[in-house]
């Protein structure tokens, strides 16, 4: 088995019981405890978490050893709620041409998984690709094939035919071609439902955002048949009409949500709908200029940031879940690393880091549907934990 170490930029091989003389730790619900404190676990779960006092007499099983891990903080793994496993975040065409190419896109996945587990992200919820790949990835880390975090799947996104989000799944003509085939769609695989609601958002036109999809009664549809499975749904949408219906048909998160309102704010905190607001796809570009935007388009994505930013501090402020999620793949918001970013931009919209470690781990981890992930207690599995630097 494995721990994230993302003070190091690495991952450790470690036994299945054991012990470790840590720096400290950090929990959602005590916040930072100073060390030196005494990790044990067994079974690869903590069994215990005490003060740690360098006693002669201390029992210990045969052989047994403390790993030196004084330089580091142990808390839960960070959670990706928003990532496309499929898109390489350079060159969106080229990628698309490279699914043709099944063994390249396996090797590209598993090297950006690694990088996952070296940031200390053990967890992600992948938005979704026509191909599959990310459903297929999944299935390679339950079997034990291959090493990295845990992925929560879409399988394939829920779009109008035609309409944007090709890329993300078939697409259906209607609603009743919806019901024709959804027995088949859910059989195939899915850990939650993603509807494409909207159209991305204008870089170079402020407010102006890509067709709305589905009508309020579509969307309350397809959003009771997922439900009736048990399924989250997480609904892709911007502009002030898109993430209207979507509140209105009750999904259980909206993904981008640029250009939300107070007036939203106020709906979803009475509904209890998170939002994961991916701030790296528009905040990169200005963090990381390329000259690849006009000055017009700069000016645009400047104001959109502002306005995206003021309205996460609003939610934060008034008690609306929050999710930190990247949308890892789009261009500029490479996986793994951008994840610092993310959380470096909710800082910037004004949240306290101690917060949005709280949104990284706990809220993530009830967002994408993972109990045992965003804790640290005993009987949290060691793989879900990472060592961060002090």
């Amino acid at each position: 088995m494995f721990i994230s170490c993302s003070g190091e930029k690495t991952i450790l091989a470690v036994p299945e019981q054991g012990s470790a003389i840590i720096g400290g730790y950090w929990t959602p619900d005590s916040g930072r405890v100073k060390g030196p404190v005494q990790l044990k676990w067994e079974e690869g779960r903590v069994s215990s978490l005490c003060p740690y006092s360098d006693h002669r007499g201390r029992s210990k099983s045969s052989g047994e050893e403390d790993f030196a891990w004084q330089p580091y903080l142990l808390m839960p793994g960070f959670i990706d709620s928003h990532v496309h496993l499929a898109l390489d975040s350079i060159d969106f065409y080229q990628c698309l041409e490279n699914w043709h190419n099944p063994a390249l896109m396996e090797k590209v996945i598993q090297d950006n998984l690694r990088r996952y587990l070296e940031s200390g992200v053990v967890a992600v919820r992948d938005g979704g690709d026509l191909p599959g790949f990310a459903w297929s990835a999944k299935k390679r880390l339950e079997r034990e094939e291959w090493q990295g975090p845990r992925v929560v799947s879409v399988r394939e996104a829920v779009a109008r035919q035609g309409m944007y989000g090709r890329f993300l799944g078939r697409g259906f003509s209607s609603l009743q071609d919806w019901h024709r085939i959804k027995e088949d769609f859910f059989r195939q695989g899915a850990d939650q439902l993603k509807i494409v609601v909207t159209g991305i958002i204008s870089f170079s036109q402020y407010r102006q955002v890509g067709t709305v999809q589905w009508s309020v009664e579509e969307l309350k549809e397809l959003t009771a048949s997922a439900h009736a499975r048990g399924i989250l749904v997480m609904a892709h949408a911007s502009g002030e009409e898109g993430i209207s219906r979507v509140i209105e048909a009750g999904v259980d998160s909206i993904e981008h949500g640029y250009y939300m309102t107070s007036r939203h704010l106020r709906q979803m905190k009475a509904q209890g709908i998170a939002w994961v607001p991916t701030v790296a796809p528009i905040g990169n570009l200005l963090k990381y200029p390329t000259g690849r935007y006009s000055e017009q388009e700069i000016a645009t994505l400047s104001e959109i940031l502002k306005g995206h930013l003021s309205r996460i501090k609003e939610a934060s402020d008034f008690g609306v879940r929050l999710g930190v999620g990247t949308d890892a793949g789009a261009y500029s918001v490479p996986h793994g690393s951008s994840f610092l970013d993310e959380m470096l931009w909710l800082r910037e919209a004004g949240i306290p880091e101690e917060k949005v470690y709280c949104l990284a781990t706990q809220e993530n981890a009830r967002i994408c549907g993972l109990p045992e992930y965003g804790k640290l207690e005993v009987g949290t599995p060691l793989n879900c934990l990472q060592l961060k630097e002090l």
